[in-house]
């Protein structure tokens, strides 16, 4: 199975500091088969990188970056895209969705409650409703979204962590219609699944999602599947990868997707 990672930020985003180039050769150092750039594009603002999206810069950068692989690793570029099912018409005013690889589609904040991806909104409110709510706006996101990838389901871990709260639970015990419905959406609607290795490096030492779900997915008749370390900065670049392959493996997964052109496809190198 080759090493593809499609969640890669650049210092493109503000909360990331390196450039594509640069993670293009430590892609190559690092034997990857491809890796997928993504801009963060908020429209929320609550979120840090609340209207920080310059196209123009991130088309120079993906250029240099693909000057840089010069046949020797494949380089798509995407946008990760904060809460489309609000936001997607206003993005859609500002980019051309056509001028992009993928299309990647985050929940970072629920409507009415905050950031799920820091600790303030749990030390508020009751863990289990806010949870619930990410699950039903999750759903509501891929059921409307013009979106191929589902990124870091079950981000809400990283704030439990944060806020010294326990996140060991499996949501499909408690949620399962709600997580059962997300998962058979997105198989229906040829939407990628993401296994975000980055969990691994935080206090939670999870994916997103669990490997519960990831399982539910695989019997289900999931097969799009993509692997993404979310990497910003040192010293976490391409974080958990060879993890995220093993756990693919281990659940049936004969690989993970690279996109072009908003079309999922296997990289034999």
């Amino acid at each position: 199975m080759n090493l593809i990672d499609m969640h890669v930020h650049t210092s493109d985003s503000p909360d990331a500091d390196i450039h594509a180039w640069r993670l293009v050769q430590k892609g190559i150092e690092n034997n990857l088969g491809a890796i997928g750039f993504v801009a963060h594009l908020d429209l929320n603002p609550e979120d840090f990188c609340y209207g920080s999206f310059n196209a123009e810069g991130y088309n120079e950068s993906i250029t240099l970056a693909r000057n840089e692989a010069e046949g020797r690793i494949s380089v798509s570029n995407g946008l990760e895209v904060g809460e489309p099912h609000m936001y997607e018409e206003q993005v859609k005013k500002l980019v051309d969705y056509s001028n992009y690889d993928f299309i990647t589609g985050a929940l970072h904040s629920l409507e009415g409650i905050g950031m799920v991806l820091g600790k303030e909104v749990f030390a508020d409110g009751d863990p289990f409703d806010i949870v619930e709510q990410y699950y039903a706006d999750t759903l509501r996101m891929v059921e409307i979204s013009d979106i191929d990838i589902l990124a870091h389901m079950g981000l809400f871990r990283r704030g439990l962590a944060l806020a010294g709260l326990s996140s060991d639970f499996n949501e499909l015990l408690l949620w399962p219609d709600t997580v059962e419905r997300i998962l058979r959406v997105i198989i229906e609607r040829n939407i990628a699944l993401e296994l975000n290795t980055s969990g691994l490096r935080r206090k939670e030492k999870i994916t997103y999602p669990i490997p519960g779900i990831l399982e539910r997915f695989r019997e289900l008749g999931g097969t799009l599947v993509t692997i993404g370390s979310d990497t910003h900065r040192e010293p976490y670049i391409f974080y958990g990868l060879q993890e995220g392959r093993e756990l693919l493996a281990a659940n049936g997964f004969s690989g993970s997707f690279f996109y072009r052109n908003r079309k999922p496809e296997r990289i034999l190198r």
